[in-house]
C-alpha cells in the first residue's frame, strides 16, 4: 500500500518521501519522480530523527503538508503460545511509531499551516481488527485498537494546532500482508510443542485456507484502489475523522460492532473460524485427566 501511495501522489505533482529499509526498495524507489526515498525503521528513533532533520533540510520554511502512516506488521498465534517479543514488536510498529512519528514532524506541519489556508493532515491507517477481535490475532488486535483510540485522542490535541487528524481503515486487501499472515501462521504453528501442535492444527490449518482464498479474491480492493480513495483525503480541503475505505471496513465499524449482539458476533466468529470442531481425542484425554485430578483452583487477580 504504501508503494502504491507513492506512485500515485508522485504521479500527480506531490513530493512525496517515501521510507524504506531495504536496499530492494530503496531501488524501486529510486526510480520514480517526484520521490524521495528516506531510509528509516519506524521502530528505531534514531533513524526517525536522522529522517527528520533530512526532510527539514529539503522542505525548508515551506514544511510537511500530510502524513501518512503506513507501515503495518500482522503476527499470528495462539494466544496460549504468542511470543513476547514479536508481541512487542507489533505493539511498536503498529502502534507506537505512528505516535513517534507524528510527533517528531509536528513542528514541520505547523511551518506547512503558516503557510497555507489548506491545513496540514495526519492520516493513520487503522484496520477493521481495531473495531473487533478475532481469534490467534491478539497483538494485531490489540495494536489496531489501540491506534483507533490514539487517533481520536491526536483529533483533539492536533486540532489545537489546526492540524487535521484521520483515521482509515482499509478492510482487507490484496496485498502482500495476506501472504506473509498465512506464512507466518504456518510457521508459528510449526515451532508449537507437539501437544500444542496437536491441538492448534485444525484452528490455523483453516486460517490458512482462508488467507489464501482472500488474496486471490477478485472482490478485494487492491493497494492502488485504496491509494486512490486515500489521494482523495489527501486532497479535501476539510477532511472527515474516519473513513472506511471498503465495505468490509463499513461493515464490521457500523454493523457488526455497533448492532449486531455480542452473542451473536462470538457465534458468527467461532463459526467461521471453526472453533466449534472436535479436538483430537488424545488431547482432550489429557486434558480430561488433569481436570479429574484433585487439585485445588486458584485465580490470580491484579491491581
Amino acid at each position: 500500500m504504501g508503494l502504491a501511495d507513492a506512485i500515485l501522489f508522485a504521479r500527480n505533482g506531490y513530493q512525496v518521501f517515501a521510507t524504506y529499509r531495504s536496499s530492494k526498495d530503496e531501488e524501486k524507489l529510486n526510480k520514480l519522480n517526484n520521490v524521495h526515498p528516506i531510509k528509516m525503521d519506524v521502530t528505531n528513533a534514531d533513524d526517525i530523527q536522522r529522517a527528520f532533520q533530512q526532510i527539514s533540510r529539503i522542505v525548508g520554511d515551506n514544511g510537511l503538508y500530510a502524513i501518512i502512516n503506513n507501515a503495518g506488521i500482522m503476527y499470528t498465534a495462539p494466544f496460549e503460545y504468542a511470543n513476547e517479543e514479536r508481541a512487542r514488536q507489533m505493539i511498536e510498529v503498529n502502534l507506537m511509531a505512528p505516535y513517534k512519528i507524528c510527533q517528531t514532524f509536528i513542528p514541520l506541519l505547523k511551518k506547512h499551516n503558516a503557510n497555507n489556508s489548506i491545513k496540514a493532515r495526519v492520516i493513520n491507517i487503522a484496520s477493521w481488527a481495531g473495531y473487533i477481535g478475532q481469534p490467534f490475532i491478539p497483538f494485531y488486535n490489540a495494536s489496531k485498537a489501540g491506534l483507533i483510540g490514539l487517533s481520536e485522542s491526536m483529533y483533539y490535541d492536533l486540532g489545537l494546532l489546526d492540524i487535521h487528524v484521520v483515521l482509515a481503515s482499509p478492510g482487507v486487501t490484496r496485498t502482500p500482508m495476506l501472504g506473509k499472515a498465512t506464512v507466518d501462521g504456518t510457521d508459528n504453528l510449526q515451532a508449537l510443542p507437539k501437544a500444542g501442535l496437536d491441538f492448534y492444527k485444525p484452528y490455523l490449518d483453516n486460517i490458512k485456507t482462508m488467507g489464501e482464498g482472500a488474496a486471490n479474491s477478485k472482490f478485494l480492493p487492491t493497494a492502488d484502489t485504496l491509494a486512490k480513495k486515500l489521494y482523495k483525503i489527501v486532497e479535501a480541503k476539510k477532511p472527515k475523522y474516519k473513513y472506511n475505505l471498503a465495505l468490509d471496513a463499513a461493515f464490521m465499524d457500523k454493523i457488526m460492532a455497533k448492532i449486531i449482539p455480542l452473542s451473536w458476533r462470538f457465534a458468527m466468529n467461532k463459526r467461521m473460524y471453526k472453533l466449534n470442531i472436535k479436538t483430537p481425542a488424545k488431547v482432550v484425554s489429557s486434558m480430561k485427566s488433569v481436570q479429574s485430578g484433585d487439585n485445588k483452583s486458584y485465580a490470580v487477580s491484579h491491581s
